[in-house]
């Protein structure tokens, strides 16, 4: 497939690296179709090999799907902008990495710097199954991935490891068998499936909601091994924080499935929210229906995604 580039009128030569980079990334990862780089929210350029034709010489700005993206990586930009300063209050480093996840395909949106971000795009992935591991998304995620820490190396910037996946088989094992039994803030709903999903090596909050009411949350972090993750926030802090955020998370999901589906398809089904230390998982269980859960591990952000694809698969009727 031809790779068909585009460029906003300031861009300069300052871009050349960045730009070599997503050519690079996209030629490489045959799952990603679409690429751009955003500052301040603006958009700066875009590559991709969605196939379709280039615009006619003189032809006013439309309803084309480069259009859409680049809009909707405009909206996404400043989505993840809001939702790092309300992550912020938990003391869990900045919102590094975010998918979007729908039933026909997925975008990313990785931070380079808190006012730069690419913005990836995996269209018509094919087959079913779990959510989380799906080859198509998780390769296009992971290239995604590696060029926002790439460009970040241009600055002579560490990695931020999102995903995960850097340490993810280097992080020292905590113990499998349970300090302290999961606390229960809210103990309606599927309560024996959360409580049986929580635990401190990974996944650390879970969350039933129904009804734009939180019926189950479950957690334990408490749990002794989990200390050093509590030097500047307590553990009630972060439970009323967690309790909060997740009721509002449904109307969230509902606001960014209104403004994906248009370009990505089908319902936003999977949204992680990747920060420093850790992640925030929603899974879509059905109208008005979904599983929250929460890492603060950043080497587990991989372990507690798949733990969450598995409740979700488990509680959900017809499949993720």
């Amino acid at each position: 497939m031809e790779l068909y580039e585009e460029e906003a009128e300031h861009l300069g030569p300052e871009f050349d690296t960045t730009r070599q980079a997503c050519r690079e990334a996209i030629l490489k990862s045959p799952a990603l179709h679409y690429l751009a780089h955003y500052s301040n929210g603006v958009f700066d350029f875009g590559v991709d090999v969605l196939g379709d034709p280039a615009p006619e010489p003189g032809a006013l700005p439309g309803g084309t799907r480069r259009e859409e993206l680049k809009r909707l990586g405009r909206h996404l930009a400043f989505q993840v902008t809001a939702l790092d300063r309300a992550l912020q209050e938990v003391r869990t480093g900045r919102l590094i990495r975010t998918v979007l996840h729908t039933e026909e395909g997925a975008l990313f949106c990785d931070s380079v710097v808190p006012t730069q971000q690419v913005v990836g795009l995996v269209l018509d992935h094919a087959g079913v199954g779990p959510l989380f591991g799906h080859p198509a998304v998780e390769e296009a995620d992971r290239a995604v991935a590696r060029l926002a820490t790439r460009l970040r190396a241009e600055l002579s910037l560490g990695s931020l490891n999102p995903g995960g996946w850097e340490t993810a088989d280097d992080a020292e094992a905590l113990p499998a068998v349970r300090a302290t039994e999961p606390h229960v803030t809210a103990g309606e709903g599927p309560l024996t499936a959360c409580v049986e999903a929580v635990r401190a090596r990974d996944l650390h909050l879970v969350a039933h909601v129904a009804g734009g009411e939180v019926l189950t949350m479950v957690d334990c972090l408490g749990d002794p091994a989990l200390a050093p993750f509590f030097k500047q926030v307590t553990v009630d802090a972060r439970r009323r924080f967690y309790h909060g955020f997740t009721a509002e998370l449904g109307g969230l999901a509902t606001k960014l499935n209104r403004a994906v589906a248009p370009v990505v398809g089908g319902l936003l089904a999977r949204l992680v929210l990747d920060v420093e230390m850790g992640a925030v998982y929603y899974y879509r269980i059905g109208t008005g229906e979904y599983l929250v859960g929460v890492t603060i591990d950043q080497a587990r952000v991989r372990d507690a995604d798949d733990r969450m694809s598995a409740l979700a698969a488990d509680l959900t009727p017809f499949g993720p």
